[in-house]
């Protein structure tokens, strides 16, 4: 295979910001994955509004635009599927897109439900088809960076809280469509803090509520303690209502300031604003950080808030080089996985095993 045919479902604004920079040879793609990023074309593109996919094909370009995702599912002529729809149909399209035979890069978070995550791993096991979640804060430069350095952490610390209150009519706040705030946007926290823990979580004791809202679901706050299977110990905080900015070290141009704090041993590191940056900090004599304080997020400017631009080019190489995708269906679901059941342990007042 010499391109990736690629077919899109939902063309709203995560479609916009998956497509344009590879549309556009975005010089904010990285080096090693450019060459893949020219290996991609566009060929359908379904969305409920159909002259919305029709903007989109003429913008980024391909054969045709449709509102039936089982088009594209019936396309010979396609290899993959981007899924960008609202979150209660990750699950079910992802499972027709791959009972079709084509490999799926699908917007987090993976699923709604651990029976739907369980269902999509068997199937990715059982297909062999590429499957990958679209956690961007894997691919920024802060958090790459905190992973080389520390890459085996005793602590780890995740803030995933934001200001402001959703607002109650948000898709996304609706615990069936979106399931809320924490699932939604927390999950890109809960991925980046086990992708830096370097180790499976054991369990969770969380304590937690609605703090924030009028309706009694979903769960707007979670203060969760995590225990690591290799020993470590860490710390989750979720919600929205505020605290984001006061935790901010500058001026963010998301303003959203997600961080994973890690340390070990005398050598700490923090990944803020959802990867982009990083600081370090050293006690230990035989070790010196790569820096004090990046700061990559003014560099990028507002496309922090868009999407990392290295996530399909590396969709793209891992069906080409046939490559296990960076972020695996096992992946997405250890972290809907993960928020479920800090959820149950908030109920229930139980740590609740994660293994």
């Amino acid at each position: 295979m010499s391109t990736v045919r690629l077919g899109v479902i939902g063309c709203g604004g995560m479609c916009k910001a998956h497509l344009g920079p590879t549309s556009a040879k975005s010089e904010a793609i990285s080096e090693a994955l450019r060459p893949h990023a020219e290996r991609i074309e566009v060929r359908g593109l379904c969305d409920v509004d159909v002259p919305k996919a029709e903007a989109y094909r003429d913008a980024y370009g391909g054969a045709y635009a449709t509102d039936d995702p089982e088009r594209l599912f019936g396309d010979p002529d396609l290899d993959a599927v981007l899924i960008t729809t609202w979150h209660d149909t990750h699950a079910p399209l992802s499972l027709r897109a791959m009972e079709c035979g084509k490999h799926v890069l699908i917007e987090k978070p993976m699923a709604m439900t651990e029976a739907e995550c369980d269902a999509i791993v068997e199937a990715e096991a059982r297909t062999g088809l590429k499957y990958m979640v679209a956690f961007r804060c894997r691919f920024a430069k802060g958090a790459r960076d905190v992973k080389r350095e520390i890459p085996q952490p005793d602590n780890i610390i995740a803030h995933a809280r934001v200001d402001g209150i959703w607002p109650e009519g948000l898709w996304a706040q609706d615990p069936i469509k979106g399931g809320g705030q924490i699932l939604s946007q927390g999950c890109h926290v809960v991925d980046m803090m086990f992708h830096l823990a370097g180790a499976e979580p054991e369990s969770v004791y969380a304590v937690g509520g609605v703090y924030h809202h009028s309706r009694p679901e979903p769960t707007d706050t979670i203060n969760a303690v995590v225990r690591y299977k290799n020993g470590a110990v860490g710390a989750f905080l979720g919600g929205d209502g505020g605290t984001g900015r006061l935790m901010a070290p500058h001026p963010l141009p998301c303003g959203c300031p997600f961080f994973v704090m890690v340390v070990s041993k005398g050598r700490s590191a923090i990944a803020i604003d959802h990867g982009h940056d990083a600081r370090f900090h050293s006690s230990d004599p035989d070790w010196t950080p790569p820096y004090e304080f990046g700061n990559h997020s003014q560099d990028l400017g507002a496309d922090v808030s868009s999407g990392v631009p290295d996530i399909l080019p590396a969709f793209a190489r891992s069906i080409l080089e046939d490559e296990t995708p960076p972020a695996t269906a096992v992946d997405g679901a250890r972290t809907t996985r993960f928020i479920l059941r800090c959820f149950e342990s908030a109920r229930t007042g139980k740590a609740i095993p994660l293994g």
